[in-house]
């Protein structure tokens, strides 16, 4: 849909504002997003407006993905610059935030032949690379996961890229009492001496989304097997295969800190596994007997 005006989204508990600003009327909302609007308060408000040719930052580049963005500093402010090869060497996209990131400006190349209308501000990956930077300021983790509630039980299946997060998705999608929270990406923060693992829209190749948080009962560390096996892992080694698996601020030492501590705390708190599992509805029969074992 086209909307114009604020629009609030709440992503993992973190309730962002997106504000259309000078000659800027609207943009297009995803069919994902629109399933995490909100009424609430914001705690991000970000404002929207087309490329501005001359604004210059005194940046000092702090870190490249090598793919399609940058993170630069500005004495007191963040510059993100988003990239890439099919559009030629300048950015598509310029982010500049406070030191906190609960405001900020994005600046968007519009294309000629969308008049005032801007693509949706928040497409991949700025999104994301916004929500590590907030949620390592004390509030949680962004995941490469899949996040399954099953009869009211969260499980968290956690992997690379190839590591079968798509195929779990697949084999819970039409099963009795189970939902999914996002075939790809889990948000997971801390309230109350549990851990919360929350949808996002940031879903991967079975498009399935949800706004809904569950707590966790148990993390699985994915690999592909000839047979479903669980093998659980101390919490030594389950931090360190959350780690690699997750999205840390490697520019920011007081964020990777946070992070190691989170995953720490995640690890010792939440049972977790090594799960080798066939690509079958047997995988799912085998993890519901385990539960109720």
């Amino acid at each position: 849909m086209t909307a114009s005006g604020e629009l609030r989204f709440s992503i993992g508990g973190v309730v962002l504002a997106l504000a259309a600003a000078g000659d800027v009327s609207g943009f297009a909302v995803p069919d994902a997003y629109e399933l995490f609007r909100t009424d609430d308060q914001p705690e991000v408000t970000l404002r929207v407006a087309g490329r501005v040719d001359d604004q210059e930052w005194s940046a000092e580049e702090v870190f490249d993905s090598g793919g399609l963005w940058k993170m630069d500093r500005d004495r007191d402010r963040w510059v993100i610059r988003m990239v890439s090869p099919a559009l030629g060497p300048d950015p598509y996209q310029t982010a500049v935030f406070e030191s906190d990131f609960t405001a900020g400006d994005i600046f968007t190349d519009t294309p000629e032949d969308c008049g005032e209308l801007l693509p949706f501000p928040l497409r991949y990956p700025l999104a994301e690379v916004i929500m590590m930077n907030l949620l390592s300021l004390g509030r949680g983790v962004l995941l490469h996961a899949c996040g399954i509630v099953d009869e009211g039980r969260g499980l968290l299946f956690v992997g690379k890229s190839g590591a079968g997060k798509s195929t779990m998705a697949n084999l819970w999608k039409d099963e009795k009492g189970a939902m999914i929270l996002s075939d790809d990406r889990v948000i997971v923060r801390e309230k109350e001496g549990l851990f919360w693992a929350h949808g996002t829209p940031w879903h991967g190749d079975v498009k399935l989304c949800s706004p809904r948080a569950v707590p966790l009962d148990r993390v699985f560390i994915l690999a592909h097997g000839r047979e479903n096996e669980v093998v659980p892992l101390d919490a030594p080694t389950a931090l360190t295969d959350l780690l690699v698996r997750s999205f840390p601020p490697y520019w920011s030492p007081e964020g990777m800190g946070f992070v190691l501590e989170f995953l720490g705390r995640m690890s010792r708190s939440v049972p977790c596994y090594r799960l080798d599992f066939r690509p079958d509805g047997s995988a799912i029969d085998f993890l519901r007997a385990k539960q109720g074992a």
